[in-house]
């Protein structure tokens, strides 16, 4: 059985720049949850950030995501659980390059991507676990667009904001992105001129604060 949902709305252009400025490495001394690990880029396209458009492929059936690719819209990003599928690549040259000519903007995988050579012709940011030659089928079987999904340990909701780049990805419900916004950039503007500080002596205990919460517990030893 095939479970079809609407799909979901582009995020404001204005969320996904300002998104664009964030790294996912921010992101995590945050918020712990939301992070899909073990992922990595496959393509050297190896930034994205988009709205997900999400698809679950079951038992080797890929059919669900050939119905997904056709409701791409500019801007999206698809997200593809694949269960404990290791060895089965769902995304190769033609799908990909459908997506391509639909404006997505990347593909995050829990599985694997094969015809690396055609996806990198199509500039498309590839997220997975790694390539396979082996691959999915069209059967017609089962498998859900547009339904929460879980990957690499992370829920993701159709419509989230996803942000990715070589670090890893992670997934945000836009309205908490609102939320940290501001504390994003305020740790990704400390480091340069903590940077600054490091060069010209100051120790990391002082910088950061750590020497003194040592400090304040510390039992030191003659061993």
């Amino acid at each position: 059985m095939f479970r079809i949902a609407p799909t979901p709305a582009l995020l404001p252009a204005e969320l996904t720049n300002r998104a664009s400025k964030i790294e996912p490495a921010t992101v995590g001394h945050i918020q712990n949850h939301g992070f899909a690990l073990g992922l990595r880029p496959v393509t050297t396209a190896n930034r994205i950030v988009g709205t997900a458009l999400t698809v679950r492929l079951s038992a080797m059936d890929g059919s669900a995501l050939h119905y997904a690719a056709d409701e791409v819209q500019p801007g999206h990003v698809v997200v593809i659980e694949m269960g404990q599928d290791r060895e089965r690549a769902c995304v190769g040259a033609m799908v990909c390059f459908a997506l391509s000519l639909r404006g997505a903007a990347g593909v995050v995988i829990d599985g694997m991507a094969t015809d690396i050579a055609d996806l990198e012709s199509t500039g498309v940011p590839i997220f997975a676990r790694g390539l396979s030659p082996v691959t999915t089928r069209l059967l017609g079987n089962d498998g859900d667009v547009n339904l929460p999904v879980t990957v690499a340990g992370a829920l993701v909701r159709p419509g989230d904001l996803v942000i990715a780049d070589p670090n890893g990805v992670v997934f945000i419900d836009p309205t908490e992105f609102d939320k940290m916004y501001d504390h994003l950039v305020e740790f990704q503007d400390i480091e340069p001129p903590a940077r600054e500080a490091l060069r010209s002596g100051v120790r990391l205990t002082d910088k950061f604060g750590a020497g003194e919460l040592v400090r304040r517990s510390a039992v030191y030893v003659n061993p």
